[in-house]
């Protein structure tokens, strides 16, 4: 178990109705779940989803053969606290995928908090793009 953690990934396909997001707004939506409350030790499941949110098929770029994805935790100050993919090197293989109209790709993994506190889960999703797509940040507490 390095870093303190578990890892148990999967990648899901959900297909349903399209819809159309509002203008102004990327048609891709990259979220993060998490429980807000964790115990030092215990698992927190994370599950990361990139939606296609329009009524049309939209091209999406990602790296790995099996798609490469980070989660990061940070603790109060900033600091990093656990990166799911730490210092591994990632394969820099382009793979384009097109995602249908409401169609999501889901990612799953879990982090063993070895501390008390108060931290913050992004995902990120590396690509060919000077800068990886990220969700937002969820806050997390961790008692002993």
């Amino acid at each position: 178990m390095r870093g303190g953690h578990r890892a148990a990934l999967s990648v899901v396909l959900l297909i349903g109705g399209p819809h159309v997001p509002a203008a102004g707004v990327s048609p891709l939506e990259f979220t993060i779940s998490a429980p807000a409350r964790g115990r030092v030790g215990a698992s927190v499941s994370i599950v990361l989803r990139l939606h296609n949110a329009s009524d049309r098929p939209i091209e999406a770029h990602f790296l790995g053969r099996t798609i490469v994805f980070d989660i990061v935790a940070a603790r109060e100050d900033g600091s990093v606290a656990w990166r799911r993919l730490g210092a591994k090197v990632t394969p820099s293989i382009l793979q384009i995928r097109t995602l249908a109209p409401d169609e999501t790709l889901e990612w799953r993994d879990a982090w063993r908090p070895r501390e008390p506190g108060r931290y913050r889960l992004q995902g990120v999703l590396p690509s060919d793009e000077p800068d990886p797509r990220r969700t937002p940040w969820v806050d997390v507490t961790v008692t002993p």
